[in-house]
């Protein structure tokens, strides 16, 4: 088999894309940093609010679905231990344990769709744990499982969070997710030296202060080694340096809002002027202080020739979409992602074909018993209907059919090798972008391990450039009916697996009573096509894929600066790369065995005209509509 097979004639590497991984573990590299102790006003809060949210509190009768206690504010501890009237913890904190009430842990077992959920997420994160951010590690720890638990109701009960990839994007990325509970506990601990110190620091307990945004703004670390000096260098920066910033908010009355991101340079100008600042003269000072940090203006000196003046004229500015533009474009790209995993799901490993084996010869055979009427219902609906209940927004839509799909996997990725219409434009730059990403992140992955400083020494250029030329691509592709049928092709996948394939009697009747709808598949898979699935891999694939193109949606020219977000993406990308590999060795060793067997079927057929000159096979009745051999089938007659 090529080494490099992957990257069909783009790879300039020299070995299989799994030797990319370093044994059998994720490269040093991709793990964050040192191991390091968590601060200690860090860590008392995050036990505080722990122990809080463990109590058994929420009565027998309350239903966590309503958001009516899960949606309340996640406000920081002020102190002397208190919280914000109406948050979430004030709320815990507040109430009495009782015998008969239930802790939020015991809420989530009781729900077996949400307690599924939650055992999927820490497989997940068990996985996925060394690439994660120290501070997002740090709470989502076995430490602290009622803070994990409050984050998984949150994501499923109130942000309707129903699938494994969006509960897991949601807790890792959503902004009342994981990041919510790390603001919590920066500006908690944060308060707890201000008030220990004796500080005077205007407003700090006040949710809305100066201090509190400048806090969270300051994207601090859980490190024991950095945290405490880090919060005392803000604080002494606040309260030495008042004077600067009471001019600035004198001055905003009169000029208006200054940004905040220029605020620190903004009073180092103040403190470095000639003349003094104050209150008379700084609504005149400061704009031209602004314009100068933010590059605004140019200050002419009449005493420079006319050819540099000239020379402007043959400057460039660069235009920029603004932000409606972007966003558009960012749906698109969220478009594409959704399509590429109801594509891998959905037909390379053959969920749609699976399901209408099922239905049109496993339960034709009279061994399969039906006593749920909501399956029975389902059942009737899919098959004799052609329509399907879309479980999130509870309508009765049209199943979709085959060519379709087949013809919109080729309008945006190129895939699915069919006959399309003359007017149908095909992304035909799709594979090769997508191969020059998985090059690049490979060979930046290569460069992160030999460098010394990998942080400082270690171009992303090619990485976002290939990056960009993706959220590009698909954002011209991924338009027009591909956003209208994306939609409903993941709708259509999620009704199979959760009414059909999950469906307690499926499973029971089909494996075993302890299986899983994976089983399933497995099991009608091998019997439709006589050979074992990977589908494991291939949900990998899809999950993986998915998170590439989600992030790619996701990116910014910023984005990347944050070398913890950027390695996260290399280690998804290598992540990916080791999943092709494993499928494209099982694609050579299937063409080896196909070849094979065919050998022997020729051999076996001339065998066969030697006993029966005629050469004609038996005549089998064949089922109008019936499946063919694939299981597909769009409709059928009897």
């Amino acid at each position: 088999m090529p080494n490099n097979l992957f990257f069909d004639g783009l790879s300039a590497v020299n070995r299989p894309a799994s030797s990319l991984l370093l044994g059998l573990g994720r490269a040093p590299i991709l793990v964050a940093g040192v191991i390091s102790d968590v601060d200690s006003d860090v860590s008392s809060r995050l036990e505080k609010l722990n122990r809080l949210l463990a109590k058994k509190i929420i009565p027998a009768a309350d239903d966590l679905s309503d958001g009516t206690i899960l949606s309340k504010n996640l406000s920081p501890e002020q102190v002397p231990d208190k919280w914000e009237p109406g948050s979430i913890v004030e709320y815990f904190h507040s109430r009495a344990e009782g015998a008969s009430k239930s802790t939020l842990s015991d809420y989530i077992e009781k729900d077996s769709e949400a307690s599924n959920l939650k055992y999927q997420f820490l497989d997940q994160l068990a996985r996925i744990r060394d690439t994660l951010d120290f501070n997002i590690r740090t709470l989502l720890s076995d430490q602290y499982p009622a803070i994990r638990d409050y984050l998984i109701a949150y994501a499923y009960y109130v942000r309707e969070r129903t699938e494994i990839a969006a509960l897991t994007d949601y807790i890792l990325r959503g902004t009342s997710g994981a990041k919510q509970v790390v603001s919590y506990a920066v500006v908690s601990a944060a308060r707890a030296i201000v008030h220990r110190d004796q500080r005077n620091v205007p407003d700090f307990n006040k949710d809305n202060s100066d201090f509190v945004e400048r806090i969270k703004a300051s994207n601090l670390s859980f490190s024991a080694t950095s945290f405490n000096s880090k919060v005392r260098a803000l604080i002494d920066e606040i309260v030495l340096k008042r004077e600067p910033t009471e001019l600035i908010k004198d001055a905003e009355a009169t000029l208006g809002p200054i940004p905040a991101d220029i605020k620190s340079q903004l009073i180092k100008y103040i403190e470095n002027s000639p003349i003094p600042i104050t209150k008379q003269n700084n609504e005149y000072f400061l704009p031209l202080f602004i314009s100068q940090i933010k590059g605004l203006t140019d200050i002419a000196d009449t005493t420079e020739a006319d050819v540099l003046q000239s020379a402007k004229d043959f400057e460039v500015q660069f235009l920029q979409d603004d932000n409606e533009r972007m966003q558009v474009s960012r749906m698109a790209v969220l478009c594409a992602a959704q399509l590429y995993y109801g594509m891998v799901l959905g037909e390379e490993l053959e969920i749609f074909n699976v399901v209408n084996y099922f239905t049109h010869k496993y339960l034709i055979r009279g061994e399969f018993e039906i006593e749920d009427s909501r399956l029975r219902k389902d059942l009737q609906m899919y098959v004799f209907s052609n329509r399907f209940t879309d479980i999130r927004t509870k309508k009765v839509v049209d199943r979709t059919r085959p060519a379709e799909r087949q013809m919109f996997y080729r309008q945006v990725f190129n895939e699915r090798k069919i006959q399309v219409p003359e007017n149908l434009i095909i992304n035909r730059e799709y594979p090769k972008l997508w191969k020059v990403l998985m090059l690049e992140s490979a060979r930046c992955l290569e460069w992160l391990r030999e460098s010394y400083n990998p942080e400082s020494f270690v171009s992303k250029q090619n990485v976002m450039q290939a990056v960009e030329d993706l959220q590009y691509n698909l954002s011209t592709h991924c338009t027009g009916m591909s956003n209208v049928i994306t939609p409903l092709i993941y709708a259509e996948l999620d009704f199979v697996i959760r009414r059909i394939f999950q469906h307690p009697e499926v499973i029971r009747q089909t494996v075993a009573q302890n299986g899983t709808w994976w089983r399933v598949v497995e099991k009608l898979y091998m019997e439709m096509k006589h050979r074992r699935p990977k589908a494991t891999v291939l949900y990998n694939k899809a999950r993986l894929g998915y998170d590439i193109i989600k992030s790619i949606a996701d990116y910014d020219a910023t984005t990347f600066e944050d070398i913890k977000v950027f390695k996260a993406f290399l280690s998804t990308v290598e992540a990916f790369i080791t999943t092709q590999s494993i499928l494209q060795e099982a694609l050579v060793d299937d063409l080896k065995k196909e070849d094979s067997d065919q050998d022997e079927m020729e051999t076996d057929d001339t065998e066969k005209m030697e006993i029966r000159p005629n050469g004609h096979r038996p005549s089998v009745p064949v089922m109008a509509g019936a499946p063919d051999k694939n299981g597909a089938s769009d409709d059928w007659d009897f």
